[in-house]
């Protein structure tokens, strides 16, 4: 198992991802993701319905692509009770994602980042 790819960011957006290496393996798909970290380490994090980091795979980055993964927002409170984060961190194992592609996307901001490493072959 290596490290597939990586990221890290403050602010809401798509991080962590790649199709490189993505054509090759059996059946056209590239990459077979086996461990995903996730962390944020943020105070200041907004609850958000959707979720904290999400992790899409898919055959392109063009192409029709599905949520895998919604890796939840640290919140000791709800929505509307403007109560700080805690760190957080959560790891996936023993997954069988094949794809040829996947990104990262967060869906908030945090001052403190939200990361993410994905681990396979």
């Amino acid at each position: 198992m290596k490290l597939l790819g990586s990221g890290f960011t403050t602010a809401e957006s798509s991080f962590g991802g790649t199709t490189a290496g993505g054509s090759s393996g059996a059946a056209g798909e590239g990459f077979r993701i086996q461990r995903v970290t996730a962390f944020c380490g943020g105070t200041t994090v907004a609850a958000n319905s959707s979720g904290g980091i999400k992790l899409v795979v898919g055959r392109s980055s063009v192409n029709s692509q599905s949520t895998y993964v919604v890796l939840p927002t640290p919140k000791s409170g709800d929505a509307s009770s403007g109560v700080s984060a805690a760190p957080l961190s959560v790891t996936l194992d023993d997954l069988d994602i094949r794809c040829n592609h996947f990104e990262a996307f967060s869906n908030e901001s945090a001052a403190g980042g939200w990361g993410i490493f994905v681990f396979g072959e």
